[in-house]
């Protein structure tokens, strides 16, 4: 038998130690070590197309927000980073977009801009258990559901009921026809639905109802026509912005001087643009208020100029109102996204822009809305009008 050398015993762990110590040090570190990755947060709305405005508009008061919230220390000690897609403004293009950042990560999605995408949407959403928060998707068929859906705008119902109150009450007209834009149905339909049903409770009449699918670039000629024949005493017109001034022009170009008002959709910058003197004088219920005065909306306005060159709209006031709920609910998560959704329904008396956000146990908002009217080139602010909880 041979005999071990001395030495060979310490030798043999030193050997050990060092192997261990060396493996130890090839682990990745985790922990404190580290300073954790951004939290993603996802952006889907129509970016290219002659619709696009609300959805550009949408993003830029995102990323104005991740801005602002990463320059103040971001959420949860982490940053926040904005990973877009283009949804199209098509119910397929929204679930591709949705699918993409779900496999991407995010913890929740800002979007759909317009109602119809973010109905199709939510299916997807469902079944990943991921948050889609919109800044403006106002239909009613969202409502009342206990689901990952949730909002910052008001719904349809606000707006059609106070639109009709004014329409039959102030303005005295009592018989009015609708030309609505059928291939944003989850909104246009329920907004005029909504409105029809207040407006004939009130005692006003429906003359005529058209409606037109924009992507099939109509020839609003006729529609106006055909509208006219019914002798309204009001047109009703739910579009985008660039369809409301066309429809608007067309009305004009035949010398009718029939009151206008429309939905929401329209009240950009494009509207003004390509309506010229024809849309002076139409009339909108809107969440938003361009003129307010107070110190963090006249704050983010110059921001907002000076970032993007151009003045901002509801639809990025809303989108930047939404992520700064989003933020707040994640710092209570933790950055997380599970416990997101309870989180949000925690959402009280929360400080937007241009009004106070509480969602209620679906995830809808009560919001006060604002009587504005297009004057010498501009939205000008008539009345603030408070919810009635209808």
């Amino acid at each position: 038998m041979n005999k071990k050398k001395p030495g060979n015993k310490s030798q043999c762990v030193c050997v050990i130690l060092i192997t261990l110590l060396s493996s130890v040090l090839s682990l990745p570190v985790s922990g404190g070590c580290t300073r954790p990755g951004p939290i993603k947060v996802g952006f889907a709305g129509e970016l290219t197309g002659k619709q696009s405005d609300p959805g550009v508009q949408s993003r830029n008061g995102a990323l104005l927000a991740l801005e602002a919230l990463n320059e103040s220390g971001g959420v949860a000690g982490r940053s926040l980073e904005l990973l877009v897609r283009d949804d199209q403004g098509t119910p397929e293009g929204a679930q591709a977009a949705d699918h993409e950042l779900i496999d991407a990560g995010v913890v929740a999605i800002i979007g759909h801009i317009t109602s119809e995408q973010s109905v199709a949407a939510l299916p997807v959403m469902e079944e990943a258990g991921v948050v889609l928060l919109s800044p403006t998707s106002s239909t009613t068929e969202l409502s009342g559901l206990d689901d990952h859906f949730f909002r910052v705008t008001a719904t349809n119902i606000q707006e059609a009921h106070l639109l009709a109150r004014h329409v039959y009450q102030q303005r005295g007209l009592s018989r009015v026809a609708v030309i609505y834009d059928d291939d944003n149905a989850a909104f246009s339909q329920n907004l005029w639905a909504g409105f029809a049903q207040a407006y004939q409770a009130l005692g006003g009449q429906v003359s005529n109802e058209v409606r037109f699918f924009s992507s099939k670039e109509p020839d609003f000629a006729p529609l106006v026509a055909q509208l006219r024949a019914s002798d309204p005493q009001g047109l009703f017109i739910i579009a985008s912005a660039l369809d409301t001034a066309l429809i608007v022009q067309q009305v004009r170009l035949g010398g009718w001087q029939v009151p206008s008002f429309a939905g929401g959709w329209a009240y950009t910058e494009v509207l003004l643009q390509n309506g010229g003197r024809a849309v002076e004088g139409i009339e909108f219920i809107i969440a938003h208020d361009p003129n307010d005065q107070s110190p963090a909306f006249l704050d983010f306005q110059a921001r907002y100029q000076v970032r993007f060159g151009r003045a901002s709209t509801f639809a990025s006031v809303f989108a930047y109102e939404a992520v700064m709920v989003l933020a707040a609910a994640l710092e209570k998560t933790h950055g997380q996204a599970k416990g997101l959704p309870q989180a949000l329904l925690e959402t009280r008396d929360f400080e937007g822009l241009t009004g106070v956000i509480s969602m209620d146990e679906y995830g809808d908002v009560v919001r006060t809305q604002f009587l504005s009217v297009v004057q010498d080139g501009q939205f000008v602010t008539l009345d603030r009008l408070e919810p009635t909880g209808e």
